[in-house]
């Protein structure tokens, strides 16, 4: 009876050991890979490295600090330039057209200009 019981123990035990698995979620086998499109107005900029700090043609014994080697990930970029000027526009624009369809929303009567003046036409973007 011992013997029996010491070689069902043993064979559970190996039986154990395979390899059926990594224990790990892993989805749907054989599935299409999905690659996310570029984000629109963007630009890829794929992943790499760079030396920063002294080069070779820095002055001889004045070496303030060692090289070292930095590794930037890839990351997307808009696709045109702007200046500081355009932005700081643009984010005052922005917080601007905020604040009046918030305040639209809460007192539209004060607010809320529904018709234009100029051209007698009705506007509709707050709606």
């Amino acid at each position: 009876m011992k013997k029996l019981l010491i070689y069902s123990a043993l064979l559970i035990f190996l039986g154990s050991c395979g390899n059926s698995g990594s224990g790990e979620l892993t989805g749907v086998k054989n599935r299409k890979r999905y690659y996310a499109p570029d984000p629109f107005g963007m630009v890829y900029v794929p992943m790499g490295s760079y030396t920063m700090g002294v080069s070779d043609e820095d002055m001889p014994y004045a070496q303030l600090n060692n090289p070292k080697t930095v590794t930037v990930q890839a990351f997307y970029m808009d696709q045109t330039e702007i200046t500081n000027n355009e932005y700081r526009q643009f984010v005052f624009w922005v917080r601007d057209s905020i604040a009046r369809r918030i305040l639209g929303e809460t007192k539209p009567e004060l607010f809320f200009v529904s018709e234009n003046k100029k051209t007698g036409e009705e506007c509709h973007d707050l709606q």
